[in-house]
């Protein structure tokens, strides 16, 4: 792995381009030219010539929205999908600027970012992916301007200049490349205008001390060509506040012939943690010809903060008001789910030893975004063709603290690399008989790099190596997908619609790992591994196919009025959990992972009703998961436990309903049910730590755990009839916006009330990381003129200030207490915003 030739994101991104660009000089050519309507802003991809023109004069005439839920254009009421659609207007009002806070908008939409490990995780319906393990690609896929990915580190990104957000719900196989059992969220930004516009908007945050400024520049090169460029700036102190203080180190040992320098831990330079953002968006769209266009976007994030560390807290459950690491409390820290964190800087002599470490032991992230979107459409004749050519680039470099502690004992400096490069070719027909089809292919590159340098107690020095570190690794994991899918639609009537198709996939992977230092356990410089040909690492293999397939049928009485109920079927990927440290008595058992699979029904009916005043959108859906994919930290083994859960079954049902009783207000409201519960799956407890001299004749197991045997301490847990971790069986929201007009200004105002139930944030569902069901309030009141062209706002969000867990894992070294569970990490829901914002446009 030391001779692997290292390819940059800028090889990537130009081959990318090469590609499209070899496409943009032949395809007009090959093409015959017929007039064709150019792309909506709207839609992530070119759609059939004609449809989109219907589709956009039915959605004036109803006063719908044309969505692409089915990679074509179509209005929301009548396109057979459950698919919620989140504006810009609902966006603004909401200050929702990352994909956690959009995801708020929606029932049974929860996004935690996690920073460390897999990035985030994004659960639809109750079903998701955990965030602690690199390896695992979510359940629910992001496609941004048509690119999938389904990395959990897009919960770390800003998301800005959106003109419109699609959340669709259950598995979407046939039509969304791969990964996305639990659904797809679809975000369009915004195109290039027909006028030269420039516009923006400044906010501050109050509590966060949070300045956000957006500004786009947007209009015609030519009058076949168009461009925009959007970028934002956002800076927020922080939220959070950070109560490590100097102390002792008490995990120091002169005999080991450590430093003095590391006997006393400094606290934290950074009492208040928060991050700084750059994003930039370029945007270039044409039609050169009468029957081609194409779309260009170019997109750059730079984020910088204070390390995962700072973003999290320990939750507890304590034995005493002080969490404690190997056993020893922190007296500056506490075990409350609240405004607070803890992480302690490194003592120099320490952090200066470890790769990536600072001078002053101070704790940073670094994430670094680069995609690229190439959309390329042309029509012959009564069939459109569409290419899709996606880049994305990430990369996380971070030196911090993660015990939660003052102590900082768990540490570490981890950089991370994702590459992914896909291809996707659609051929859609617009026939004017009975049949239309849409067939196509989809390619994609995979390439995971991952470096950590650990250390696990400050005691362990090792002198002759001037090295406190427990172990270094390094980790690779490429993979290539192969997929071909088809849809063939039938109108046997005019009111009646058949569409059924399948996509099949074909996945491999290749996995290695080797620690490029160690100490006891995790020196395994001469270790063989089963199955690998090298000494010292760990090797795999993976590979799988599968055939997902689809059948909706749907009946249309009028334009108004959609009923369907459809058969869908989802993959994901198996794998390697990059993430488990390398011991010499891993196996590839211990890391390697199924694939997960979906199959079941939907049924929905959707209608325009009192002139389109009123839109009601309902549906109820039972669908069995199998093997769905979980990990869980063992902190006695320093380990990563990874299985398949044997199966979900899931039943439920939700309602949409939009109503505007007068021009003025519009009111708003959605429930959801979720019925998700295990079946035939044991798998690991929470940390626990028996007492000394505890053995299994006399030991007790905690709740809801029990023993693997009769003979060891091993614990495990029945999950059958438990609901995943972060699936309340209800969820919902409501809210109303009023319009008044003011002579030449308008006064909006509005209110959002958002619900959830009960859930576990943790897949061990350890007790301390049940979150009880709550309600949180946005509110916003906006003066501007009638046209917009500029704007005062002030928005509020969870104005009563709840704090409430979005993701928890067990915590290293919270599993000291003898007769106590672990100690818990969580992710907390940031508290009370309130937001001065301006904006204008011209």
């Amino acid at each position: 792995m030391r001779g692997t030739v290292k390819r940059g994101p800028a090889i990537r991104a130009m081959l990318a381009s090469g590609i499209s660009g070899l496409a943009l000089i032949a395809l007009p050519a090959a093409a015959q030219t017929e007039p064709t309507m150019p792309t909506s802003p709207t839609t992530p991809s070119t759609a059939p010539a004609g449809s989109e023109a219907e589709a956009q004069a039915e959605a004036a005439a109803t006063g719908d929205i044309v969505v692409t839920a089915r990679r074509r254009s179509e209005t929301l009421n009548g396109v057979p999908v459950v698919v919620s659609v989140i504006g810009q207007t609902q966006i603004a009002n909401n200050n929702a600027t990352d994909l956690s806070k959009i995801g708020e908008l929606t029932p049974t939409v929860i996004v935690g970012a996690y920073k460390s490990n897999g990035g985030g995780s994004i659960a639809i319906r109750g079903i998701s992916s955990p965030a602690n393990q690199a390896g695992f690609e979510q359940a629910v896929s992001v496609a941004l301007d048509g690119v999938q990915t389904s990395d959990g580190r897009i919960a770390q990104l800003g998301i800005f200049d959106v003109q419109q957000v699609e959340v669709l719900k259950g598995p979407q196989a046939l039509l969304f490349g791969k990964n996305n059992t639990a659904g797809v969220i679809s975000i369009s930004t915004a195109d290039p205008t027909d006028r030269l516009e420039i516009s923006g908007r400044t906010a501050y945050e109050f509590v966060g001390d949070e300045t956000t400024t957006d500004v786009a520049v947007s209009g015609p090169l030519s009058d076949r060509f168009g461009a925009r460029l959007a970028v934002r700036y956002r800076n927020l102190d922080g939220w959070l506040r950070n109560t490590a203080q100097p102390i002792a180190n008490p995990f120091y040992r002169a005999a080991t012939g450590a430093p003095a320098g590391a006997a006393q831990l400094p606290g934290t330079t950074d009492p208040r943690p928060g991050d700084e953002e750059f994003l930039a968006r370029l945007t270039l769209k044409g039609e050169p010809t009468d029957n081609f266009t194409f779309r260009i976007k170019s997109f750059f994030a730079r984020n910088k903060d204070a390390g995962p560390g700072t973003a999290t807290q320990n939750i507890g459950p304590c034995t005493g008001p002080n969490p404690r690491m190997y056993g020893i409390a922190d007296p500056a820290a506490d075990c409350v789910i609240d405004n607070r964190t803890t992480i302690g800087n490194l003592p120099a002599a320490i952090s200066t030893t470890m790769r990536g470490g600072t001078a002053d032991g101070s704790p940073y992230g670094k994430l670094t975004v680069l995609t690229e979107a190439i959309n390329l459409g042309w029509k012959i004749g009564a069939v459109s063709i569409d290419s899709t050519t996606g880049y994305n680039y990430t990369k996380y470099r971070f030196f911090s603290g993660l015990d939660q502690t003052s102590y900082s004992q768990l540490a570490f400096f981890n950089e991370q690399r994702a590459e992914q490069f896909s291809q996707e070719l659609r051929v859609t027909s617009d026939l004017q008989g009975p049949f239309n089809f849409m067939v196509g292919g989809f390619y994609q590159t995979a390439r995971l790099h991952d470096n950590n340098d650990t250390k696990l107690n400050d005691g362990n020095y090792n002198a002759a190596a001037n090295r406190y570190s427990s172990y270094e690794d390094l980790s690779l994991q490429t993979g290539n997908t192969l997929s071909a899918f088809a849809q063939l639609m039938v109108k046997p009537i005019p009111t009646i619609e058949i569409a059924g198709g399948a996509r099949y996939t074909r996945e491999r992977k290749q996995f290695s790992k080797e620690n490029l230092y160690g100490i006891g356990t995790f020196n395994t410089a001469n270790t063989v591994y089963s199955g690998s040909n090298q000494i010292g690492f760990l090797q795999g293999r993976f590979a799988d196919s599968n055939v997902s397939p689809e059948a909706t049928l749907t009946w249309r009485p009028d334009s108004r009025k959609t009923l369907f109920i459809a058969y869908k079927t989802g993959f994901k990927s198996g794998g390697f959990g990059v993430t488990s440290p390398l011991q010499t008595g891993t196996r590839i058992g211990d890391t390697d992972f199924d694939s997960e699979k979906a199959r079941g029904f939907e049924v929905g009916a959707k209608g325009l009703f009192l002139n389109g005043r009123l839109r009601l959108n309902v549906a109820a859906f039972a669908y069995k998961f199998t093997d769905l994919q979980v990990n869980t930290y063992d902190p006695a083994r320093v380990a990563y436990t990874i299985n398949n859960a044997g199966e979900v079954r899931q039943r439920g049902a939700e309602a949409e309903v939009h109503y505007s009783p007068v021009q003025a207000l519009t009111l708003h409201g959605a429930v959801a049910y979720t019925h998700n519960r295990f079946r035939n799956f044991v798998g690991q407890c929470y940390g626990y730590a028996f007492p000394t001299g505890t053995v299994r004749a006399t030991a007790t197991a905690p709740a809801n755990c029990s023993f693997v045997n009769a003979t060891t301490l091993t614990l495990q847990q029945d999950f059958g009839g438990r609901a995943p971790a972060r699936s309340p069986d209800w969820a919902g929201n409501g809210g109303v916006e009023l319009a008044i007009p003011v002579g030449d200004y308008k006064l909006t105002v509005t209110g959002d009330a958002v619900y959830s139930g009960s859930y576990y944030a943790a897949e061990t569902m350890a007790p301390s990381t049940f979150q009880r069901a709550l309600w949180r309030f946005n509110a916003s009141a906006r003066i501007a003129q009638i046209d917009d062209r500029w704007a005062v706002s002030v928005i509020g969000r969870n104005l009563t200030n709840k704090y409430y867990l979005l993701y928890a894992a067990d915590r290293t070294g919270g599993a000291s207490v003898p007769g106590a569970i672990s100690e818990q990490r969580g992710v907390v829901a940031r508290g009370r915003e309130v937001a001065l914002q301006l904006s204008g446009k011209f």
